[in-house]
């Protein structure tokens, strides 16, 4: 896991890090936000004055656009007779790769930003 730990300081934010005092309290509801993105509004839900739960839910919404995407994405290209197919695998798996990242970095307390999409969501 310490190998996990180097890649993510690229996309761990310096400034969210160690502030979130509440943050283990809510690592659940979290977690499921980014496994289940439809579920993304889930820690505000629970807090909504906790800057762990409103840096999440940003996040997870941020994490739902990005699937999103990926599905119309893997749909259009799932045309193609068997390079769609493999291609529509391969976007699966990135998914599910992410998606267990994302949820293991809040187990450990990390403030992971979504490259590129995560600094436009600010809604909660």
């Amino acid at each position: 896991m310490e190998t996990y730990d180097n890649f993510v300081k690229a996309f761990n934010s310096e400034s969210d890090q160690n502030t979130f005092t509440d943050g283990g309290k809510y690592s659940i509801q979290a977690i499921f936000g980014y496994l289940i993105p439809i579920l993304f509004f889930l820690p505000y839900i629970f807090d909504k004055n906790s800057a762990f739960c409103r840096f999440h839910s940003n996040q997870g919404l941020a994490w739902l656009v990005c699937s999103i995407a990926l599905g119309i994405v893997g749909k259009i290209v799932g045309i193609i007779p068997f390079l769609g197919t493999l291609i529509g695998f391969v976007l699966g798996a990135v998914w599910v790769a992410i998606a267990l990242s994302l949820a293991y970095g809040v187990t450990k307390g990390y403030a992971l930003r979504i490259p590129v999409v995560g600094d436009w969501f600010n809604v909660f």
